[in-house]
This record gives C-alpha cells, structure tokens and sequence, in this order.
C-alpha cells in the first residue's frame, strides 16, 4: 500500500497462481496518484459518515481504501486469505471463526479481549493517554478503518450508540471495562473467560 507493510496469508491449492496474484495485487497498489486518492477517500467518507461531522485523518484510511480496491486480485486465486495492514485485518474468502485480540491500551502486550472475526475486516484504535481502545468490525477494510479513527474521539457509549446505526460492530475498552454491540453476543472473549 502506500508506504505500509502489508502482511498476506493466503492459502490455494496452485501456489504459482497465489505468488503471481500476490504481485498483481502489490503492483496494483502502487498505481494511485496520491492527490487523487485524497480526494476520493474524503468523498468516500462524507458519503459513509452521512450527517456526522467526524473526519479521521485521511491517511489513517488511504491505505484500507487501496486495500478494498486491490484486494480483487488476491481474492479470483486464493481459498482463503488474511491480510494484515498494520493491525488492520481483513478476511477474503468464506466465513470463518478467527479470533482476533484487542490490546489492552494501558499495556500493549496484555489482550484485554478477543473478538471473533467472521468475514470482512477488523480495526483497533488504541491510545495510552486515553486508556481507550475502540475496535471496528465491518464488510470493507475502509468502512473498519475509518470508522475505528472516527469512533475513537467519541468515546465508548457515544461509539456503541453508531454501532447499529452504520452497520458495523463495535468492541469498547476503557476505564469501566468491556463492552460490545448486541450482534457480536457469544463473539468477544475476555481473558480468563470464554465468549
């Protein structure tokens, strides 16, 4: 993507075709005009946000929105795949049940919970200052990223509240603990508990 490491686990019963869709996808990446793609992710995020008036960095999102847009390739020659953008998962093939840990934000390398990835893409945005971690589940690795840095300024009760009004799903962390939306019941683990 643009300057990111870009992770890919990717499974195919033809190996050359995955390394030659591997490269297709990279090279796609590489072909968007940084001045244009600006301005297409900030029409994409007005068009997301609908009346709200949060606006993340539009380079917290590019790359996703690069991804979204590249990630055709990989999908027409792999079973399966895990992409991994910085921390930015997203799933291309059937459903699954992958779990996916949320850092806790005073302590990077203690989960403070784990969530059940399905299908689609999953993002954190996490501050030590704040104490906070908002994660976003959603169908597209835009809509996830996007929303997770937008979400974040808000804080937890607020970013739950979105949840069901943008068709996505929210896990919260703060100082009064766990919380998550309605849809993701039986999904999101805590350490030391089951689902």
């Amino acid at each position: 993507m643009i300057g990111s490491t870009v992770s890919v686990a990717a499974w195919s019963s033809d190996s050359s075709v995955l390394a030659t869709a591997i490269g297709r996808m990279r090279d796609s990446s590489r072909s968007f005009d940084s001045v244009a793609l600006r301005r297409t992710v900030l029409e994409a995020w007005k068009a997301e946000r609908g009346e709200l008036t949060l606006r993340p960095e539009w380079r917290d999102v590019a790359d996703s929105y690069v991804l979204d847009r590249s990630v055709g390739v990989l999908a027409a020659a792999a079973d399966s795949a895990l992409v991994d953008l910085g921390g930015l998962f997203l799933w291309v093939g059937p459903e699954t049940k992958r779990s996916v840990g949320i850092a806790d934000p005073g302590s990077a390398l203690e989960p403070v919970a784990g969530v059940e990835l399905r299908s689609g893409a999953i993002s954190t945005v996490s501050g030590r200052g704040e104490r906070r971690a908002i994660t976003v589940l959603a169908p597209t690795a835009f809509k996830a990223a996007a929303w997770s840095s937008a979400l974040f300024s808000l804080g937890c009760e607020q970013a739950l509240a979105q949840a069901a009004r943008r068709a996505i799903s929210v896990v919260c962390a703060d100082s009064a603990g766990v919380r998550w939306s309605p849809e993701l019941r039986n999904r999101v683990a805590l350490p030391g508990r089951g689902p």
